[in-house]
């Protein structure tokens, strides 16, 4: 993923500059020759047994003229690493313009394949106001022993100065690689502060004759893609650079004191004391209410207040566009009845102030890009607000302003993350504690009846509750109900066998936070049960059955990194034909093997009908890589025992358990 920060700068005049790369980029040509000993690699002399290879790849950006070229080759060796011809150019949406892509393959023998196919658009992150996809394509005819190659060109808004990352270490080896910045050289220019991440010392930028940094990598081991991984920049090594004119004292408690002031004098006078807020409280909340209770009120009170930023589908311009008025304080909010997300979540520190409560402005790291690193001394890291509320003896931390989020929960990237309290006397920082796994739960119950095929069929019924109803509430808020509903109807059948069926008939919640997302429909599976002479054998675990188990690889190179606490509570009940009895029941399992892991699954004969249960718990949200083993051995325990098997009999026969 490539993320670029941006900072807000004033339109400057913008000249022409000609001749400013110090070598001659492939992507700004047509392409570079072929090697015929790239075409012959048959593996990675560095890396033997690579899937595929970077060859070389570059990156020029040129801050005056606002726009970066990229050019990537790369040498496919087995089956497996074809995946690789699978491209994906991240962006956000509204900060730039992808344009000019070209790709082709190579043929060992030296056959050119042009790419003349349709680049695509997809989403891959939707979290708050940000909305991150990538434009998407397929290489065409990749074998393996192919060469793959593509550039493509990024303009960005020249009215702004971005920050730009520049991204050394990539998932695929890297034999060589050129990076080049031509930085902002206008009127007025800010200082550019450069600084390294996870890299050699000797890996440096290196200033040219011409007032560009440059740097040129070779034999850089890659950093492979795992599931449950943490983010890009925690891992892999990289360069920033910042345009700034900050001052940054050798003590950074000195320097955070310093913003927390400022922001904090600026967020007082939003804020302010206001006849119209005493006003909204006083109509919202009654001075019998407990703290909670009052709390709540305001709270959704406050989720009345429609946040324009949200609205995913508009870009900045289309906003502009609609010439919203300016919300110069807390009152203008209530007037225009929206707000950007910093002004909602201040005018909630308002209504809280005038209620009586301890309240203010809090900012964090989305944990999502990045974790906060506070020696560092860059409050741009800081992109996130929430509120910290203290009413009667419980501190509160709080986002009105992320729509449809439950009062006490915060979205996911939000939480498990040090905070910075802006107040008069400088920077508070403190630990924003995670979502309990209670709190971000599905809960799946299903009415089955079993046929004498070995066929099911029933009624599903799924809750959704926490972080798990908000992020499906997230991903559907611009969607209508046909778009909303696909969502979970995939879901669903993204955790059942190939041949299920699955009609959803009704989704309720959709635009109520404080409520569970449930959704309703018809299940028909075919041929679930096995037949075995008279024996009829079914596995208790319903969706997970023939499943991949989750971590089943034995080698690991990085952190388990769950985005969030969570359970799965699954209760089962099948219906069984007349005379059909349980022969044998496996015994309930449980495994508990501390670290917040749990899991537990039980079938028992009730008359009639056979009766399942299943718990799964992970409780935390980092697992050090030294104890991968353990976290593998738990899934795969609950994989097995999810494939264990109730064995059912026609006729008399007397079960093994009731």
């Amino acid at each position: 993923m490539r993320i670029f920060n941006r900072l807000l700068f004033p339109a400057l005049l913008l000249t022409f500059l000609a001749s400013i790369f110090p070598i001659t980029s492939p992507a700004g040509a047509d392409w570079p020759p072929i090697i015929p000993e790239e075409l012959a690699l048959k593996d990675n002399p560095a890396s033997p047994g690579s899937l595929a290879m970077m060859l070389y790849r570059e990156e020029i950006v040129n801050s005056t003229e606002s726009f970066e070229t990229y050019y990537y080759r790369v040498k496919i060796f087995t089956e497996e690493g074809k995946k690789h011809a699978d491209i994906e150019i991240p962006f956000f949406k509204g900060e730039g313009n992808i344009k000019d892509v070209r790709a082709r393959t190579i043929h060992p023998d030296g056959k050119v394949i042009d790419f003349n196919g349709q680049v695509l658009e997809k989403l891959l992150v939707k979290a708050g106001e940000f909305k991150y996809l990538a434009k998407t394509f397929t290489m065409p005819d990749v074998i393996p022993g192919s060469i793959i190659e593509y550039k493509y060109k990024i303009q960005r808004d020249p009215n702004q100065l971005y920050n730009i990352t520049w991204r050394i270490q990539e998932d695929l080896y890297t034999k060589r690689a050129h990076f080049v910045l031509q930085p902002y050289v206008g009127a007025g220019a800010p200082a550019l502060l450069t600084r390294s991440f996870r890299l050699d010392k000797s890996m440096a930028p290196q200033k040219q004759k011409d007032g560009s940094m440059a740097m040129e990598v070779n034999d850089i081991v890659g950093v492979p893609d795992e599931e449950y991984m943490l983010p890009e920049d925690e891992l892999r090594g990289h360069v920033e650079f910042i345009y700034t004119n900050e001052e940054h004292p050798a003590d950074a408690k000195e320097y955070w004191n310093r913003v927390a002031k400022a922001w904090f004098d600026s967020e007082e006078k939003f804020i302010g004391k206001r006849a119209a807020i005493r006003q909204v409280v006083d109509q919202t909340v009654s001075p019998t209410d407990s703290p909670d209770a009052k709390l709540r009120k305001l709270y959704a009170r406050t989720q009345q207040i429609h946040n324009w930023q949200a609205d995913q589908e508009k870009t900045s311009q289309e906003s502009q566009r609609e010439k919203l008025k300016d919300n110069n304080n807390a009152e203008d909010v209530l007037k225009h009845g929206y707000g950007s997300g910093f002004q909602i979540n201040e005018f909630f520190v308002a209504l809280a102030q005038a209620t009586g409560f301890d309240s203010s402005m809090v900012w964090v790291a989305p944990r999502n890009r990045t974790r906060f690193h506070i020696e560092l001394q860059d409050k741009k890291e800081l992109g996130a607000d929430i509120v910290w509320v203290k009413a009667g003896d419980k501190e509160y931390y709080l986002d009105p302003a992320a729509p449809l989020c439950p009062f006490d929960i915060l979205p996911w990237y939000e939480t498990g993350v040090t905070s910075m309290r802006t107040s008069k006397q400088g920077a508070i920082f403190a630990l924003v504690p995670t979502t309990p796994s209670s709190n971000s739960t599905i809960d799946r119950h299903v009415q089955l009846s079993l046929e004498s095929d070995g066929s099911l069929s029933g009624i599903l019924i799924i809750r959704y509750s926490g972080q798990r109803a908000l992020a499906r509430r997230d991903e559907a808020r611009n969607q209508d109900e046909t778009g909303r509903n696909k969502i979970i109807a995939d879901e669903v059948k993204d955790w059942l066998p190939s041949n299920a069926k699955f009609d959803l008939t009704s989704v309720t919640g959709w635009d109520k936070s404080d409520a569970p997302l449930e959704a309703q429909g018809k299940l028909n599976l075919p041929g679930m049960g096995e037949m075995v002479g008279r024996r009829l054998l079914l596995p208790l675990g319903l969706y997970e059955a023939g499943h991949r188990q989750l971590f089943d690889t034995a080698a690991r190179k990085q952190d388990v990194y769950f985005h969030y606490p969570y359970e799965e509570l699954d209760d089962v009940t099948i219906q069984l034909p007349s005379g059909v009895r349980a022969e044998t029941l496996p015994a309930p399992q449980v495994v508990d093997p501390g670290g917040q892991l749990h899991y537990e699954i039980s079938a028992k004969q009730e008359n009639n009908s056979l009766h399942l249960q299943r718990h799964l718990v992970v409780g935390g949200i980092l697992y050090p890589l030294e104890s991968y083993a353990a976290v593998r051995h738990f899934f795969g325990v609950a994989k097995t025992d999810d494939e264990q098997q109730v064995v059912l009999q026609a006729g008399t026969a007397t079960s093994g358990r009731n």
